[in-house]
Order: C-alpha cells, then sequence, then structure tokens
C-alpha cells in the first residue's frame, strides 16, 4: 500500500475578542475618511500651485502683486505639506502591513519630487518661468521630499515591529513540517545560543536516551535528531541504553544514509528545534546590527551630516539649473541654505532608520528564510 506523503501542518487558529474587531472596525473607517480627506486636500492644494505657477509663468507682478502672490503660494505649500501628511496616514491605517505600502509612498513622493521636472517638459510652467512660478512648483518638490522621508519612517517602523515579532516568536508562525504544535517542555531549558537539548522543545524522556545529549553535540550539525530520525524515537521508546561518556555515546548516534546531506539540511530548516535556534542567532543579530549602524551614525555623523546637505545642496541648484533658463540665471537658485540645518538632520536620521531597516530585513530573511 503505498505510503501517503506527509499532510502540512495548519496553523493554530487565532481568535479575536469583540473589542479587537470593534477596534478593527473603528480604524478601518477612522482610516478611510482620512485617505479620503488627506487625498481631496492634496489634489485641491497641488491643483492651485500648478494654477499659480501657469498663471504667474510669463507675468511680471509688481511689488504689491508679488508679495501677495508670494504669501499664496508659501500658504498653498503648507496645506500641501500637511495635507500629503493626513493622506499617508490614511494610507498606514488602511493598509499597514502591506508590502507595496511603501512602494506606493515611495512613487508618490518621487512624482512630487520631480514635479520641478515634468511640469516644465509637459508643458505646464514655460521653459523660462518666473521666480513666482518657479516658487509654486518648488512646493510640490518640497512635499514630495517631506512624504520620502515619512516613507523611509514608515518601512522603519513596520521593520521594527517584525523585528520585535521575530525576536519574540522566532518561525512559529511559519509553517513547520517537523515538531509542528509541540508545545514547550515545562521544566524545559532556554540557553540563549544553546545546544538542540538546551532548548525549550527538547523532551526530557527523549533526552535521557539521546546520544545526541551524551555526547554534547547538536543535532543540526550531525543532520539527524529526535524530530526528524525515526531511530533516535525508537531507541527512546525502548529504552536503549546510552553511555554517559561522550566519546562513546556519539558511536550510537544514528546514519541516515538513504537521505543526502541536502536533503538532512532541507530537514533541519523544517524542524521546530533549528529554528529556535535559528530565533536565538536573529536576537543576537539584532543589537549587533543596531551597535555598528548607530555607532557608525553616532562616530560619522558631523561628516554625513555635511555630506547629506551637499547631496540635497548640489541636487537642488541641478534641478533649479534643469528646470530654469532663464538668461540672467547664475545657477546657484537652490532653496537648501549654506549650512546643514533641521531639514538635513531629519534626513539623515531618516536615511539611517531606513538602512537599518533593510539590513534587518536582508538579516530576517537570510535567518529565516535562507536558514543560515
Amino acid at each position: 500500500m503505498a505510503q501517503s506523503s506527509p499532510r502540512k501542518p495548519e496553523p493554530t487558529p487565532v481568535y479575536r475578542s469583540g473589542a479587537d474587531d470593534w477596534v478593527a472596525a473603528a480604524l478601518e473607517w477612522a482610516g478611510g475618511k482620512i485617505l479620503f480627506v488627506g487625498i481631496l486636500a492634496t489634489l485641491a492644494c497641488t491643483v492651485g500651485l500648478i494654477y499659480y505657477a501657469m498663471r504667474l509663468g510669463q507675468t511680471m507682478p509688481n511689488a504689491e502683486e508679488t508679495q501677495r502672490f508670494s504669501e499664496i503660494i508659501a500658504q498653498f505649500g503648507t496645506y500641501l505639506v500637511a495635507s500629503i501628511m493626513v493622506f499617508a496616514l490614511g494610507m498606514a491605517i488602511m493598509f499597514w502591513g502591506d508590502i507595496a505600502l511603501g512602494a506606493v509612498l515611495f512613487l508618490v513622493a518621487i512624482a512630487y519630487f520631480f514635479a520641478p521636472v515634468w511640469t516644465g517638459a509637459i508643458g505646464i510652467i514655460p521653459e523660462s518661468p518666473s521666480d513666482l512660478s518657479r516658487a509654486a512648483v518648488d512646493q510640490l518638490g518640497r512635499a514630495g521630499l517631506y512624504l520620502g522621508v515619512v516613507a523611509m519612517i514608515i518601512q522603519a517602523i513596520d521593520a521594527f515591529i517584525r523585528l520585535r515579532n521575530r525576536a519574540i516568536y522566532g518561525a512559529r508562525g511559519d509553517l513547520l513540517k517537523y515538531g509542528a504544535g509541540i508545545k514547550e517542555e515545562r521544566d524545559y531549558q532556554n540557553v540563549f545560543m544553546g545546544k538542540c537539548w538546551q532548548l525549550p522543545f527538547c523532551r526530557k524522556f527523549v533526552r535521557e536516551k539521546c546520544p545526541i545529549y551524551h555526547s554534547r553535540r547538536t543535532c543540526w550539525r550531525e543532520r539527524v535528531g529526535c524530530m526528524c530520525e525515526e531511530q533516535v524515537i525508537r531507541d527512546a521508546m525502548e529504552g536503549k541504553v546510552i553511555p554517559k561518556d561522550a566519546v562513546a555515546a556519539a558511536k550510537f548516534i544514528p546514519r541516515n544514509n538513504r537521505l543526502t546531506p541536502a536533503q538532512k539540511a532541507e530537514r533541519c530548516r523544517q524542524c521546530v528545534i533549528y529554528n529556535e535556534h535559528q530565533r536565538h542567532k536573529y536576537r543576537l543579530a539584532v543589537p549587533m546590527c543596531f551597535l555598528v549602524v548607530f555607532g557608525l551614525y553616532v562616530l560619522l555623523h558631523q561628516p554625513l551630516l555635511e555630506s547629506t546637505h551637499e547631496i540635497m545642496k548640489n541636487f537642488d541648484v541641478a534641478m533649479s539649473n534643469l528646470t530654469i533658463k532663464s538668461a540672467i540665471d547664475t545657477g546657484q537658485r537652490g532653496t537648501i541654505g549654506t549650512t546643514p540645518g533641521i531639514l538635513e538632520e531629519f534626513v539623515l536620521f531618516a536615511v539611517v532608520l531606513f538602512v537599518f531597516s533593510q539590513i534587518m530585513k536582508a538579516v530576517e530573511f537570510a535567518i529565516f528564510k535562507l536558514k543560515i
């Protein structure tokens, strides 16, 4: 009779209380309203700024009108930044945890940041606009910069939540083939970076008859253990006597020659004990990465801040030269100050958070997906 293939373990159902459902429904309702208001307000402010950019493109208003239009454009710019932040908040509430959230926010941020380029390319503003027209378009780029920073912060927060969950639960939410559903032993050990028999899922009745335990080795090194190898379980059930001496006990470790090394390695990747070991590795990697990234941030803070300022200034000037082709233009019409300020500090910190979050995603992928 053909042996049926092992069934995939079903994940443990998660039961939600009525209060949880009410909170989730309230958040979904509020998030939808916030997102709707954010989209409408953002579009209204965008249309307003583009209108003034087109209207003031070729006109030369007098001093009084210039002052009035400058104040109107500045107000529209402030309203646009506030509106686009509301849009980001609504997106975060509605689509939190969705892999596309960060990508959508980044795409919108890029579209606004490069507004001085595409507005000129499609003819919304003239080839040689006035200062007021350029100021209106620059407000779009400024809003894109802020949205890009917020998108990086949202990505970092999402990564920190994933980091916390992985550090606490490891791969327990994943579908595992060996040991799925087994509870932690009541008198378990949990030695940090310990051997397999020092971890919570090592069963006491097996451990006392386990050659891996008595030889003081680990099952993932030997590619054989109590979760995946039938011989180990059979010997424990039959009460096979294992020598207490480590060298002698090593001779009793089963050798399964029917499986290739790659197949044995795959068994380890699907084992609850090995994945607990991976969780310990992740908890070790997190503070190490944190110390490296933020240590470099502290040690190299001033050079990094100056580099951020220089990059932003050069890019701003390049954007000005690309979009402004006035005969009297000197090529120095950027809006970034001459010295680093709060904006550069904010951008630098957001970039550091984003870099750290991406490093931790790579570490998570390596440890829990590739099982390195």
